[in-house]
């Protein structure tokens, strides 16, 4: 049971004051005492708000009363005022509400009326809103999921689906399956770390070290060098940075120790085997921006043309960063940059060029053969 306060409102349900004459106040569509009212400009004669508006969606422009064109307007002030004085019973005295409201707080009451019904989830009853609170405790219908166990079960079941030995031995059957999944996790880990150790005693990583030094101007890295072919990737040697670029991520990517060659790309460049049939497996790569803070470098591994690993990561500016990936059976790698701002101290350049201090290979894989060819 809703309450029906969208049109007229019955005059059944008027309590006062004594006297108050208000057939002469009721809509001319439905014939009630006018709810949220408007009027005609022309005529004055006031309508429900709702009435009027699916009055005109049938009569276009035309009043009930015959004016043309409707215009609407507010209510005359001396209906407000009758209608104020009205005191009107809930439209929920049927279900218990004895409440005798004034026009004007009548909307605002049965909102919130206790004694409207709502229907339970549970058993489907209809409920009044007062005690629904205390129904949907207790409601023998209504599903509960034990904090223990999680187990899902309907409260007036307890005695027979979760007693304490069930949620018990639910706990118990969990756990085991908890240390199963834990195991397996933990040998899925041995397995991995074995695998990548085994590839590193035969794996050498790529610093680029034995490039000829160049130390005023870039170089394309040749193809064939380190039996792959590079595309749109260059090298420079420090003393390079150091006298042509002393403010760029380029000055400080150099690892202590390391190689003095440090391999670049602007934008998209890739790595991929020279001879038809090997695979490698890409390890890792460290990688750092020359010019802007929060570079996106996006790396995707392929396999005879198909795109098989993706991976995201945010580089820093002037501070190479190991991305461990370990993926197997590739064929190419592409890495592309986007986005980022210019770093503060980078003399004002905004570009995307990506310094590679070191990329780490596995070994190469004919698959006619299926055997490795270490570089």
């Amino acid at each position: 049971m809703t309450s029906t306060l969208k049109t007229g409102l019955s005059s059944e349900r008027v309590r006062g004051p004594p006297g108050f004459y208000i057939s002469h106040l009721a809509c001319p569509v439905c014939h009630e005492l006018p709810w949220k009212p408007v009027a005609c400009q022309s005529c004055e004669t006031p309508f429900c708000s709702t009435c009027i508006h699916q009055w005109l969606a049938n009569n276009p422009f035309k009043c009930p009363n015959r004016c043309r064109p409707y215009t609407e307007r507010k209510c005359p002030p001396f209906i407000v005022k009758l209608l104020s004085q009205l005191q009107i019973a809930c439209f929920y005295q049927s279900a218990g509400c004895n409440q005798i409201i004034s026009y004007e707080g009548l909307d605002k009451h049965e909102i919130a009326c206790g004694f409207q019904s709502q229907q339970c989830s549970g058993c489907q009853l209809q409920i009044l809103k007062k005690d629904f609170d205390n129904h949907m405790s207790n409601c023998p219908s209504m599903q509960v999921t034990c904090q223990d166990c999680k187990l899902i079960y309907k409260r007036g079941d307890t005695a027979i689906t979760h007693t304490e030995n069930i949620c018990l031995r639910e706990q118990l059957r969990q756990l085991r399956d908890e240390c199963k999944e834990n195991k397996r996790a933990m040998q899925e880990f041995t397995d991995k770390s074995n695998k990548i150790l085994a590839f590193m005693i035969v794996t050498t990583p790529i610093t680029f070290h034995d490039l000829p030094i160049s130390a005023d101007q870039q170089r394309s890295i040749p193809n064939m060098y380190r039996r792959l072919e590079w595309v749109n990737m260059c090298y420079v040697n420090e003393l390079f940075f150091k006298i042509r670029h002393t403010t760029s991520g380029y000055t400080t990517s150099f690892m202590a120790g390391g190689s003095r060659n440090i391999a670049f790309f602007e934008q998209k460049a890739s790595v991929s085997v020279a001879r038809p049939n090997e695979k490698f497996t890409f390890f890792s790569v460290a990688a750092c921006a020359a010019w802007n803070d929060n570079l996106q470098l996006t790396i995707t591994g392929h396999r005879n043309s198909i795109e098989i690993n993706t991976h995201t990561e945010i580089l820093l500016f002037g501070k190479p960063k190991p991305i461990l990936l370990f993926w197997e059976n590739l064929d190419k790698i592409t890495l592309e940059s986007s986005g980022g701002t210019a770093h503060p101290m980078s003399g004002g350049g905004n570009w995307t060029h990506v310094l590679v201090a070191q990329l780490t290979i596995g070994p190469f894989i004919d698959e006619n053969t299926l055997s490795w060819n270490i570089t």
